[in-house]
């Protein structure tokens, strides 16, 4: 009974037990599934929210994109290297590339091409089109959504948009749960964007237009008609700005509350009341004893694991050290090696357990146990040794140990533990460090300039290069203090400003400096950069011996401007003093010219006219020549044929030849015509004075050789080759690199047979290297000289060459004169210029007037019309310059020609001439057939006007 009792009160004990077990257990999966209730409705609502803003900012980002790329087709219109066959595939590719880019947001492509409208359309099969509107370009006002471009160089793009067909296709791409719904609020209206039976009314929507005014985002909770029931759910939305139209809107997933919750039930409970039932199933002590020794086991296979890991990575750490550990008893014998000391030592694991065995015989296990031995006797538990070893193959390396003494509970000493690792590559580095920096510090030490060394704020922590007799310059001793301490006031802000310039830039910044003592004055170029990232570094060089050198350099140069300034002053006033009365003299001349001459008479003017001719030809030489040393002398371009003007020129010097009785030859190649774009007047120059100086020198029955020859160097580029052979005086060898020289001639006594400047052999060398060519010249002193260049030219297609109008003769410039009479207004002060202008005019048939100074003239063209005006330069009471500029002042008299007339023939003075409102610029002397060009040209230019 008492049995049966007893078994009864085990049996309920554990009826109870197990009851209470079951009972917990189903409370805490009820928690547990509340919990994970919870969660996963927390989850669901921020999923919902994420996905709303990232529809949102996907979608602005969209917008922004197609911004940025609508911006593509302007680029492409302003491209300057597009031929106008890019406009057809290339462009059209473009555009469509956009319509694909960016589907259902692209309604149509508006492009103003200037001279025509393109259109560009896709229909809802793909189909692209691009069409020419008959249409005017539209007004970006008339379209709801659209995006206007405007290029730099007229072009213009508007895009035609369906911003609310592209919302709805973007947003499709997101979810929403069961029952849901997406929307839109734009203008403060309502947009569905997805199938949805949903039905939203204002007061519902009013918080979520407040909150998008304030660019707010937010979740809410609400209740909404569902096919005529109520729905309770939760609301998100997410502002955004459709920044091609500036306005704003907002994003909005609706979700019921049921859609949130609809899977968890099924999932979560179905999983919780397996979870129950198995864990009824399990009670009892027999599982419990069960589990517990399963879960010692795998505790245990755990450490195991762990401290297989650890043995591991330990061994892995040590083979990337090149190291192994060891073991070893308080006797000092080894217990264990790791097998990595034949990697590094070379010796095998029983080799080295070998020597520590007993009586140690090798230096490196003497040497540890002794310094095993030190460590115990001065109570220290750790050893750190570095030490050179030699392996079995004799190669050297460092070894670094590292060893932990082991001592028991009372102290005694039971062995250790410690790590052996080969540095070789640390040390040698440390040691190549070392010497690295011994080098450097050498190399300071020995700079003969001013070192300082600061950290971050310019605080002095070392300096070099400054001798003790030199330490005044800077103030006393400079370490431990700041820039501002030591450096003079004057330059205390701009040191500063470098130094700090230097320190954020992280690059060499420079300064120069000029520092004073009490007892001289010195100049420093300081230089300051990063030292580290903790130092500076400042470099002084002494460059006072450098500014004394340039203050003299100056000096010099300002001597050598006022110099040149005054040779030009000097050639200028010469040339005007010389030009003045060569202008009545070979005027004269051409007027003479002009009259019935006898043959004698004839001879007489041509001997006056060679002779002015010569005189204004030196003067000319070295005018030229004063141009080329200020580098004034500019390579006009023109078309021309250089074989055809060089034969011209060549029968222009075979008379002076048939004088001599020369034997004149010239040589051309066949190739005909050959025309080039280059400098024809300065090729004229050059070939004139090779040539004529050819037929001076050489003397009655010699022979001169003149032989033009190209050759092609490739496409359109050739050489022109020159050559001049005479068999005149010669030269010797030893004068041949003078003859070039200005102003230098081979005889230059008294008595000389050859008359000239000695300047037309340096003008045509300098005019040749400016052209990119050479002078070459062989000489037999007796015999003769050879005289060549060669200069590289482009040839031109005759095709591309414009025509040239025939130049007029005289009886047709007469003629015009008589038939187009023109009303000329001549200014001149000087009376012998203005009887030869005034008979130059009369022989032109030209109607006149005369001024004598820029005011009268300025007087008379206030009086009466004009149709030109001669007007002199250096006149009395006011210059041409000055009546010039008053007369452009005048009303109606913007287009009166003003003609100058002048004996300065430099650029600058034609310069100033056009400058005061002159239309041209004559330089005297004035030749009858240069002023008749002018007057027959401007006559033309009057006569289309009118």
């Amino acid at each position: 009974m008492r049995k049966s009792y007893s078994i009864r009160n085990d049996f309920w004990l554990t009826l109870v037990i197990g009851s209470v077990l079951v009972l917990l257990v189903i409370i805490l999966g009820l928690s547990f599934f509340t919990a994970i209730f919870n969660t996963q409705i927390d989850s669901r609502k921020d999923f919902l929210n994420k996905q709303t803003e990232l529809a949102a900012r996907g979608l602005e980002l969209e917008v922004r994109r197609f911004e940025d790329e609508s911006k593509e087709i302007i680029t492409y219109l302003e491209d300057p290297g597009h031929e106008l066959d890019d406009y057809d595939e290339e462009f059209t590719y473009t555009a469509r590339r956009l319509f694909y880019a960016f589907p259902n947001l692209l309604d149509s492509i508006w492009v103003d091409m200037q001279d025509s409208v393109l259109v560009f359309t896709m229909n809802e099969r793909n189909d692209f089109f691009r069409t020419q509107s008959e249409e005017s370009f539209p007004m970006s006002e008339n379209k709801e959504f659209s995006n206007l471009i405007l290029g730099k160089k007229g072009f213009r793009v508007l895009y035609s948009l369906d911003l609310i067909s592209y919302t709805k296709s973007y947003i499709s791409n997101y979810y929403v749960n069961p029952g849901g719904g997406k929307f839109m609020i734009f203008d403060e209206e309502l947009v569905p964007l997805s199938n949805t039976s949903i039905e939203l009314n204002h007061e519902q929507i009013e918080p979520l237009i407040e909150d998008m005014a304030l660019g707010l985002k937010g979740f809410y909770e609400a209740s909404w008609k569902n096919k005529g029931e109520e729905i309770t759910g939760i609301i998100a939305q997410y502002p955004f700005s459709f920044i091609l139209s500036n306005r704003s809107g907002t994003l909005i997933f609706a979700v019921p509350t049921e859609g949130l919750t609809s899977g968890i039930y099924k999932t979560y409970f179905f999983l919780f009341l397996g979870f129950v039932f198995l864990l009824v199933a399990t009670i009892g002590f027999f599982v419990v004893s069960l589990k517990n020794s399963l879960d010692f086991q795998r505790v245990q296979d755990k450490n195991i694991k762990e401290i297989q890991d650890l043995f591991d990575q330990q061994g892995l750490l040590l083979h990337e050290l090149r190291g192994f550990f060891f073991f070893h008893d308080y006797k000092g014998n080894m217990t264990r090696v790791s097998k990595e000391v034949e990697e590094t030592l070379g010796h095998s694991q029983q080799e080295f357990m070998a020597v520590f065995q007993n009586e140690f015989s090798h230096p490196g296990a003497i040497d540890v146990k002794e310094k095993i031995l030190a460590a115990l006797q001065e109570g220290r538990d750790l050893i750190d040794l570095e030490y050179d070893f030699v392996k079995p193959n004799g190669k050297k390396i460092r070894l670094k140990l590292f060893e932990k003494l082991l001592f028991d509970k009372i102290g005694r000493f039971n062995g250790g533990m410690g790590i052996c690792t080969d540095i070789t590559e640390q040390y040698q580095s440390r040691i190549h460090l070392q010497e690295s920096e011994t080098r450097l510090r050498t190399l300071i030490g020995n700079i003969p300039d001013p070192i300082f060394i600061y950290d971050n704020q310019g605080v002095v922590i070392d300096y070099h290069g400054i001798e003790k007799e030199n330490i005044d310059d800077i103030g006393k001793d400079p370490l431990g203090k700041k820039l501002e301490d030591f450096v003079q006031p004057s330059l205390t802000d701009s040191i500063r400003n470098t130094f700090n310039d230097a320190r954020e830039s992280k690059t060499i910044q420079t300064i120069n400096v000029k520092w004073a003592t009490s007892s001289r004055e010195k100049h420093y170029e300081m230089r300051f950069f990063p030292l580290d990232s903790e130092r500076m570094m400042s470099i002084s060089k002494d460059i006072t011996g450098q500014k004394i050198w340039e203050k003299g350099l100056m000096d010099a140069m300002n001597a050598a401007d006022q110099a040149s300034k005054a040779k030009s002053e000097f050639l200028a006033n010469m040339s005007h003093e010389i030009r003045t009365p060569m202008n009545g003299l070979l005027g004269i001349i051409d007027l003479l010219e002009q009259t019935n001459l006898s043959k004698i008479q004839k001879q007489y003017v041509d001997i006056v006219k060679n002779s002015g001719n010569t005189l204004l030809g030196i003067i000319k030489d070295i005018l030229d020549y004063s141009k080329i040393e200020a580098g004034k002398i500019e390579i006009l371009k023109e078309v021309f044929d250089p074989i055809k003007e060089l034969e011209s020129q060549s029968q222009t010097l075979l008379g002076l030849a048939s004088q001599k009785q020369i034997e004149f030859s010239f040589k051309k190649p066949s190739e005909s015509p050959f025309l080039i774009e280059g400098d024809k007047i300065k090729l004229n120059q050059i070939f004139l004075n090779l040539v004529g100086n050819a037929i001076k020198f050489t003397p009655e029955n010699g022979k001169v050789d003149v032989e033009l020859s190209i050759d092609q160097v490739n496409g359109d580029s050739y050489f022109l080759n020159c050559s001049v052979k005479d068999t005149g005086i010669g030269i010797s060898n030893d004068l041949i690199e003078k003859l070039s020289d200005p102003f230098y001639q081979i005889d230059s006594s008294a008595t000389r047979n050859y008359q000239g400047t000695g300047l037309g052999l340096a003008i045509a060398k300098k005019l040749l290297e400016m052209m990119g060519g050479e002078l070459e010249i062989q000489s037999e002193e007796g015999v003769g000289s050879v005289f060549q260049f060669s200069i590289l030219v482009q040839k031109v297609n005759e095709n591309d060459i414009s025509p040239v109008s025939k130049e007029p003769s005289w009886a047709e410039i007469k003629e015009s004169g008589k038939n187009n009479p023109l009303k000329i207004l001549l200014t001149e002060d000087n009376d012998l210029n203005l009887q030869l202008m005034l008979l130059m005019l009369d022989q032109l048939g030209f109607k006149h007037e005369v001024a004598r100074n820029g005011k009268d003239a300025l007087e008379k063209v206030k009086a009466s019309e004009f149709d030109i005006v001669l007007m002199d330069v250096q006149m009395p009471v006011m210059n041409g310059l000055e009546a010039s500029t008053e007369i452009r002042k005048l009303p109606n008299k913007r287009d009166l020609i003003i003609i100058g007339l002048s004996a300065n023939v430099f650029d600058d003075d034609y310069m100033k001439a056009i400058e005061a409102g002159m239309d041209d610029y004559l330089t005297k002397p004035i030749r009858l057939a240069v002023l008749a060009d002018r007057l027959n040209f401007y006559s033309k230019k009057i006569r289309e006007r009118a």
